[in-house]
C-alpha cells in the first residue's frame, strides 16, 4: 500500500474529483467545488495506491491577505486510512500556515468526518450560522506563535 499527500495542480485535482464525485455531490455542490478549484492558491490530494481519497485547498481573498479559506473534499475511502491522512495533512497545513497564518472556513454541522479532521488540525469552531446557513459552523485555524 502506498499512501501519499501531494501538492497538486488544478487540472489534475479537477479531473480526480470529477471522476470520484459520482453520486457524492449534487450539481450545485459541484459548481461550488469547481469555484474553489479555480481560485485555490494551493491544492493537495490524498491518495492510496494511486486512487484519490481526498483533496483540499486554500483560497486567499487577495494576494496580500494573511488568511485563506480552507476547503475539503473527501470520499469514504479516506475513513479506512484516517490516521495516516491526518498525520500527513497536519504537515501540509503547517506549510500552508507559513504563508497564510490564519485559515478560515465553514464546516457542515453534521459532517463528522470533516469536523474530526478540522479538530485534528487545530480548528476552533464558532456558533452555527443564522438563517439559511444554519447547517454550518465557522472555524478558524491559527499558526502557533513561536
Amino acid at each position: 500500500m502506498t499512501a501519499l499527500i501531494e501538492l497538486a495542480d488544478k487540472a489534475k485535482t479537477r479531473q480526480l474529483i470529477f471522476e470520484a464525485k459520482e453520486g457524492i455531490l449534487s450539481p450545485e455542490e459541484m459548481e461550488i467545488l469547481d469555484q474553489y478549484l479555480t481560485f485555490s492558491a494551493k491544492l493537495y490530494i490524498g491518495s492510496v495506491d494511486g486512487k484519490m481519497c481526498c483533496a483540499w485547498g486554500v483560497v486567499p481573498p487577495s494576494l496580500m491577505s494573511d488568511r485563506a479559506y480552507l476547503w475539503l473534499f473527501s470520499t469514504d475511502v479516506v475513513e479506512q486510512y484516517k490516521f495516516l491522512f491526518v498525520r500527513n495533512s497536519q504537515r501540509a497545513i503547517q506549510e500552508i500556515l507559513e504563508e497564510w497564518p490564519i485559515l478560515t472556513g465553514y464546516c457542515e454541522m453534521h459532517s463528522n468526518r470533516s469536523t474530526r479532521w478540522l479538530k485534528w488540525l487545530g480548528a476552533k469552531f464558532g456558533e452555527p450560522c443564522k438563517g439559511h446557513s444554519a447547517w454550518y459552523r465557522p472555524f478558524e485555524i491559527r499558526k502557533a506563535d513561536g
